[in-house]
C-alpha cells in the first residue's frame, strides 16, 4: 500500500513540475509602448515611419529583446485642436518592467518624442504546442 501511495505522489509531483514548463494559462505581464511620432519641439511629425522604425528596432534589439511591431495612426487633442500622427506600437513579452521603461525612455530620446505611453497588461499567454 505504501508503494502505491508513494508512486501516486511521485507521479503527481512530476505532473506539477512539468506543468510549470509551459506558460499557457499562466498569468504574465506584457508591455505595450505607444510611440506617436510627433516631434517634441515642433509638435509635427519630422521622421518618416521607416526611419523611426529603424531607430526604435535598434533600441529594442540592442538589449537582446524581442518585440511585435504595429504601424498605426493616432490622434490627440491639444488646446481644442486635434493633432494626428503616425504611431509605432511595440508589444514586449517576457520582459521586466524596468526593461520596458528603459526601452520607452530611450525610444523617446532617440526619436525626440514628447512622450511614450507605456501600457502594462496582465494577461495569460503561452506558446502553441
Amino acid at each position: 500500500m505504501k508503494k502505491i501511495v508513494l508512486f501516486v505522489v511521485a507521479v503527481c509531483t512530476m505532473c506539477l513540475c512539468f506543468a510549470g514548463c509551459n506558460n499557457t494559462g499562466k498569468s504574465q505581464v506584457k508591455y505595450v509602448l505607444y510611440c506617436g511620432l510627433n516631434d517634441a519641439d515642433t509638435g509635427s511629425q519630422m521622421l518618416t515611419v521607416t526611419d523611426a522604425q529603424t531607430a526604435a528596432r535598434k533600441v529594442i534589439t540592442d538589449r537582446g529583446l524581442g518585440y511585435t511591431e504595429y504601424v498605426t495612426y493616432g490622434a490627440y487633442t491639444e488646446n481644442d485642436a486635434v493633432k494626428g500622427n503616425d504611431t509605432l506600437v511595440y508589444v514586449l513579452f517576457y520582459v521586466e518592467k524596468v526593461d520596458a521603461q528603459s526601452v520607452a525612455k530611450e525610444i523617446k530620446e532617440t526619436l525626440h518624442l514628447a512622450a511614450v505611453l507605456v501600457e502594462e497588461v496582465a494577461d495569460s499567454y503561452g506558446f502553441a504546442e
